[in-house]
């Protein structure tokens, strides 16, 4: 459970230095073992976490041990562990220019990086709902069941991994993505990947 505790810790900090988890906001958890799980703390930075303030709860979201209150969204969390065997760490993030992107109504282009293509898949974005409710579970279901990424409409980013790392390396190419397809739109646009080679990346999704 510590070694677990310290990665939700490190990646916390890594994401709250680029930008991606500004005042308080964005949460972390992992699935500890079968019916138990690691959250972070709602209203605490997670650039300065401690193991004291990392929640355990069961898959009922009672509360096991840990200082503070578990993150608002932990329903959305525990959405993903339910209906996906494959997933055992889920971020939620603010990053600057993906929010952008789910601000504007504007999808993230699915055939302009190689990397998006087999690391990712497509991003798509769910319906606004109010932070801090049941609301948002409501609506990223049918995302969390079918994406490994996805934008929440005015709100920012749900990354799914096998692992904290997996998701936390997820998070930083949404964000990466949007910095570049922000870029092309200035520029006039970009030039498309044909359409066999995105099938033949999305094969090579399979086997990594």
């Amino acid at each position: 459970m510590e070694n677990l505790r310290q990665q939700i810790i490190d990646i916390g900090n890594r994401l709250w230095r680029q930008g991606m988890m500004p005042a308080g906001d964005g949460n972390i958890s992992a699935r500890l073992k079968p019916k138990m799980y690691l959250i972070t703390p709602t209203k605490v930075s997670k650039g300065f976490l401690d193991p004291e303030r990392i929640i355990v709860i069961d898959e009922n979201e009672t509360q096991l041990g840990g200082k503070g209150k578990p993150s608002s969204e932990i329903a959305m969390h525990m959405l993903a562990y339910k209906l996906r065997d494959d997933v055992n760490a889920v971020i939620h993030a603010h990053p600057v220019f993906a929010t952008v992107f789910a601000s504007t109504g504007m999808e993230l282009p699915y055939d302009l990086l190689a990397e998006v293509a087999v690391k990712l898949g497509k991003i798509p974005t769910a319906p606004f709902a109010l932070p801090s409710t049941g609301e948002v579970a409501d609506v990223a279901h049918d995302y969390i069941r079918n994406y490994n990424a996805f934008l929440l409409k005015n709100h920012g980013a749900i990354v799914l991994g096998r692992n904290l790392e997996e998701a936390f390396l997820r998070m930083e190419l949404v964000e990466h993505l949007a910095k570049i397809a922000l870029i092309t739109k200035v520029l006039g646009g970009y030039e498309k990947i044909p359409q066999e080679s995105i099938a033949i990346l999305e094969e090579m999704s399979k086997q990594a």
